[in-house]
């Protein structure tokens, strides 16, 4: 029977709240029967970034099958922070997990995917070139009237910061160009569960996944989700 507003609890923070050490107990066994019965795969394959959704899906992981059945990836590129790094190869070593560090900045070069990039910015900024940087923002569409408008922010050699409209060409220029960062990543993944046997682990949260906030092909791609009906939160 459907509760009626007044028979509802309030909705308050503890509506998120979860016993961690059940579910977590909960996800491994399931992981652990759908690496065996549904995909018939020897152990699992994970890019580790060094945040908190893969750091929780390699523990998850090891919980399920063992610290040698599972192999972890970290895959700098040219604008990646060294402390992603760091913490990645420290999430590889808490869990006792194999994991190889595999540079994918080069074929990105090939590929043209930081040119490709950095023309789409010269449609709005046309100095922009080595030593700056960007990133791309939306407006809080509570304060904007409704409207989700994206704008570049640039950093130039000498600090100096602009923040531009971005049109659309220039905006789906720039996101094309760097979607294939993870398109990259996952190819490697998919090779190393290839030699291995292994099953691949996407990491998208519940807002990521109902949001759509991965990329097709990309991050968004994978055997197992084991954490897609988990807020960050939880």
């Amino acid at each position: 029977m459907t509760k009626t507003s007044a028979q509802a609890p309030a909705f308050t923070h503890s509506a998120l709240s979860i016993d961690a050490e059940a579910e977590a107990s909960r996800i491994a066994a399931r992981m652990r029967d759908i690496l065996r019965g549904d995909l018939r795969k020897r152990g699992f394959v994970i890019g580790i970034s060094g945040g908190i959704d893969s750091a929780v899906c390699a523990g998850l992981a090891v919980r399920a099958v063992g610290p040698e059945r599972v192999f972890g990836l970290l895959m700098p590129e040219h604008d990646s922070d060294p402390e992603s790094n760091r913490l990645g190869e420290a999430v590889a070593e808490t869990f006792g997990i194999g994991h190889a560090i595999e540079d994918i900045g080069p074929a990105l070069d090939a590929m043209g995917c930081y040119r490709r990039r950095d023309d789409a910015i010269r449609r709005v900024v046309p100095d922009y070139g080595a030593g700056w940087s960007s990133k791309i923002v939306f407006d809080n569409a509570l304060t904007a009237g409704g409207y989700n408008i994206s704008s570049l922010v640039v950093r130039a050699p000498d600090g100096a910061m602009r923040k531009l409209r971005l049109p659309a060409d220039a905006y789906l220029g720039i996101v094309a160009a760097t979607n294939m960062k993870q398109r990259t990543r996952k190819q490697l993944e998919y090779y190393h569960a290839d030699r291995l046997n292994f099953a691949v682990i996407g990491t998208p949260n519940r807002l990521e996944y109902d949001q759509g906030f991965f990329v097709k092909n990309g991050d968004g791609a994978a055997d197992i989700k084991p954490i897609a009906h988990l807020y960050k939160s939880q």
